[in-house]
């Protein structure tokens, strides 16, 4: 059961949801869990859950943002730099992840994350095989399916495209993946979590001073992460997840504070997060 509810559509209105695809992708699975009862439209990359938003083709967007051994995924940072959306919730799944296919197959297809967590176990089970990124884990499994080839995705998906399952667990330690719901609002109302992107000038100290405010206000720092600037060489955007709504008091007397101390601060939204 989600934490919230989707308001706003009018009753009886059929909520679109874009998502990574394609079908039987984790993302998919989260778009599940985080609109059960939804229209779900794949979509071949991350940028184009993006667009579908923006355009009002869809409802909802949802993609990864963060994996617990891989960290933050870079098209969704960059994507978030930009747009206009809002976080609207996020979820944080547990991945298990499966080769599967033809044993002994000389290609390994796999989204890069994926096939980075599970780089161990793979050079055990396929030494020498050649990896091949792709853009999610169930094209990994449509692609091993089409080439009798190997690959690194959910059970859900391999069953689905009628691949033999080889070996399970193949991740190195245990392994999240954080999904967010794009929306052109947040629910600050429900919210635990609130993220923002910022930049400081570039000159000694512009950290330290940004990030006072935060530790004198109670605000704990979840994530910090830089980005480059995509036409400025060596700077960078930071990303930073915090806990607590835009509308708790010492938050946002926090984010007004650090705000006269940067560049800019876009506050992408304040959201509810569900686990499972």
């Amino acid at each position: 059961m989600t934490a919230w509810s989707v308001s706003g559509l009018g009753v009886g209105v059929i909520v679109r949801v874009a998502f990574l695809g394609p079908e039987h992708s984790f993302t998919h699975m989260a778009a599940e869990k985080l609109f059960p009862g939804a229209e779900l439209v794949p979509c071949n990359s991350i940028t184009k859950v993006f667009r579908l938003v923006e355009g009002y083709e869809v409802d909802y967007g949802v993609v990864p943002i963060e994996n617990s051994l891989e960290g933050p995924v870079g098209e969704t940072l960059d994507n978030l730099a930009t747009t206009m959306l809002h976080i609207y919730a996020a979820l944080e799944m547990r991945i298990d992840l499966v080769l599967a296919g033809r044993k002994g197959a000389g290609k390994i297809y796999g989204h890069p994350h994926a096939l980075r967590e599970a780089a161990r176990s793979l050079e055990r089970l396929a030494p020498g095989a050649e990896l091949v990124p792709v853009p999610s884990t169930s094209h990994a499994a449509r692609q091993a399916a089409e080439e009798d080839a190997l690959c690194v995705c959910s059970r859900r998906a391999a069953e689905a495209y009628g691949l033999e399952i080889i070996a399970e667990g193949l991740e190195d330690g245990p392994n999240y993946t954080r999904f967010i719901a794009l929306a052109w609002r947040d629910q600050p109302e429900n919210a635990e979590r609130t993220s923002i992107i910022t930049a400081f000038p570039d000159e000694p100290g512009s950290l330290y001073r940004f990030l006072e405010p935060f530790a004198r206000h109670g605000v704990n720092l979840k994530m910090i992460y830089s980005r480059p600037i995509p036409g400025k060489p060596w700077h960078y955007n930071f990303y930073i997840d915090l806990e607590g709504s835009r509308l708790d008091r010492h938050v946002a007397e926090a984010l007004e504070e650090a705000a006269a101390r940067s560049l800019f601060i876009h506050v992408l939204g304040s959201y509810p997060v569900q686990r499972g």
